[in-house]
């Protein structure tokens, strides 16, 4: 699918609002608390967001300006900025989280065709995945709605726009295809007309059910409640991207 930077950064506005609500109801004791990825809690949950937000900017400058400038300096400045979340309060970093949401959003508005048209490269010291600018906006929503499932409140897959499942689940599939890892699979949505396979027909596994289920199945975010499998039980999946 073709990158509409614009159309992806109005979703981006929408689903910021939604996400710095969702902090800004945690307490400080909340925030402590485990999230769903092993190891964070709800405070390094939102350290990561906010880091990606201030990360993602600089991609940004570095298209607009063809100057250069990394995600992250390396990882362990990355790793720093997570773990110094740890212990703040809770409207600091909902307002922290805000301020670097407004100004990732307030730097592409500067951006024109040619800006987005510019390659950047994803990850500490520039050595990750290149990609054009005009990505960025898509690579930032999934962060915001994944990130926010992690968090483990209120906001599930259940809450996922149907464009954001529909994307996603295109992108996700795609890429297992390359991988000798993921197990042959039918998937199929049973709320619309998606579908997608990988690996040798005769050992596919058929797995079906709504789409976002099948989303938060693939991308570790469930165990794969609300999905029916043809076989003796839901194959194991390696660790999404």
């Amino acid at each position: 699918m073709t990158a509409n930077p614009q159309h992806d950064l109005g979703l981006v506005r929408q689903s910021a609002g939604q996400l710095v609500h969702d902090v800004g109801l945690l307490s400080d004791d909340a925030l402590a608390e485990p999230s769903l990825l092993p190891g964070w809690t709800r405070a390094h949950v939102v350290g990561h967001l906010i880091g990606n937000a201030e990360g993602l900017t600089r991609l940004l400058i570095w298209a607009l300006t063809a100057e250069p400038t990394p995600q992250y300096p390396d990882a362990r400045s990355r790793n720093a900025g997570i773990e110094a979340a740890v212990g703040q309060p809770a409207d600091l970093l909902a307002a922290r989280l805000r301020e670097v949401t407004d100004a990732l959003l307030q730097t592409a508005r500067d951006l024109d065709d040619v800006a987005w048209s510019a390659t950047v490269a994803l990850g500490p010291a520039a050595a990750g995945r290149e990609m054009p600018a005009a990505e960025l906006p898509w690579r930032r929503l999934v962060e915001q709605e994944v990130h926010n499932v992690d968090l483990d409140g209120a906001y599930t897959p259940a809450h996922w726009a149907p464009e954001f499942v529909h994307r996603l689940l295109d992108e996700t599939t795609e890429r297992f295809l390359d991988r000798p890892d993921v197990p042959a699979l039918d998937l199929d949505a049973i709320d619309g007309d998606w579908s997608a396979s990988c690996g040798e027909p005769a050992a596919r596994t058929r797995v079906e059910g709504p789409s976002p289920a099948l989303l938060a199945w693939l991308t570790g975010r469930s165990a794969g409640q609300g999905l029916h499998v043809s076989g003796p039980g839901l194959p194991s999946l390696p660790a999404w991207f």
